[in-house]
């Protein structure tokens, strides 16, 4: 998924001009042009030397020129170098910590989840997203099945940490309402404080070892536990809020472009396999344009981190914006929110 490429070291001039054209092209999203960093920069250089330090820069891969005429805006490379290489990093100021906790309710993990995911869309003026806990590595509180007709039945699922999920199963023998409740007192009773993994695992153990033995309630009890559990990507919910500020941007004018990056949002999917594959990576993760391997968002840039529960990776959040992003704001409001809800989920869990 992830481009490894080798950076070439810059000398302290070019990186001085590297930095300033990123930070320029962050708050303007226009090229910049060597008039503008021979007067404002720090370097104390003609117009003329500045240009050619931008000559080597793009010829090293670290700046692109979009016009003949133009300034130039930074490549990938550009941006990777400045984000490995010249940028300190640190902690979130109290206003905006206070932000991200103001208005949150601990009763729910879907709606803090939800709320975390725009509060650092709205404080980026992003895209923030959340994708939960997957249920199978959640605790079980409670399970119910509902019958919805004759053979259609509805598990409604509550974890200790509050997560609830529904799902619809389809079956292939008609159920009666007085089985539905015996089986869901059962699971209630034998499995209450296990997790969904270990539910899984052990009913599937128990319906091999026991399967010609089995009475009706056994036989109910084990198939429904089957047919929830055995779900694939069982309760792997994605909350993305913010997807406007994006197209709003003005590097995202084309219509052609508006309607792939919204067509990706919309999906969601996109956003889980990508993440999938970060989940074994500790701390703030950052891919830029191409690095993050699909074509049809190489303009994006994409920061994320995972989140614990009882000292274990249970999922991931980010923010999802143009390249040109605020990388020193972003990281720090990303790390900040990992660290709240891993706390938020351990104290729902005790």
């Amino acid at each position: 998924m992830i481009k490894q490429v080798k950076l070439e070291m810059l000398n302290e001039r070019e990186e001085s001009v590297l930095r300033i054209i990123v930070e320029e092209y962050i708050k303007t999203s226009e090229p910049v042009g060597s008039r503008y960093i021979s007067k404002s920069g720090p370097l104390q250089l003609s117009a003329a030397s500045i240009r050619n330090i931008m000559s080597d820069l793009e010829e090293k891969g670290y700046l692109t020129q979009p016009h003949t005429s133009a300034g130039r805006i930074p490549s990938d490379n550009g941006y990777r170098y400045y984000i490995d290489k010249l940028v300190v990093f640190g902690s979130p100021d109290n206003d905006i910590i206070s932000s991200l906790q103001e208005g949150c309710q601990t009763t729910s993990v879907n709606s803090f989840l939800q709320h975390f995911s725009r509060k650092m869309g709205t404080l980026t003026n992003a895209v923030g997203f959340v994708v939960a806990p997957k249920l199978n590595t959640m605790h079980l509180k409670h399970i119910e099945f509902l019958q919805f007709n004759a053979y259609t039945v509805l598990a409604v699922i509550v974890t200790k940490s509050g997560i609830v999920h529904n799902l619809m199963l389809e079956m292939e023998k008609p159920v009666e309402k007085n089985d539905l409740t015996r089986v869901s007192n059962y699971l209630n009773q034998h499995f209450g404080d296990k997790s969904l993994g270990e539910i899984k695992t052990h009913i599937l153990s128990e319906m091999q070892d026991r399967k010609e033995h089995l009475d009706k309630l056994f036989e109910r009890a084990y198939t429904l536990g089957e047919r929830v559990f055995s779900v694939e990507n069982f309760g792997h919910e994605i909350y993305l809020e913010g997807t406007s500020n994006v197209l709003d941007m003005p590097e995202f004018r084309d219509v052609q472009k508006i309607k792939e990056i919204y067509r990706m949002f919309e999906e969601k999917h996109f956003i889980s396999e990508i993440l999938d594959k970060c989940m074994t990576e500790s701390g703030v993760q950052i891919f830029v344009g191409s690095e993050i391997g699909k074509e049809e968002i190489n303009e994006l840039g994409l920061v994320s981190k995972t989140y614990s529960r009882g000292g274990k990776v249970v999922g991931s959040l980010g923010i999802i914006g143009p390249k040109r992003m605020s990388y020193p704001k972003v990281v720090s409001i990303v790390d900040c929110t990992s660290e709240i809800i891993t706390k938020m989920l351990n104290r729902l869990s005790e």
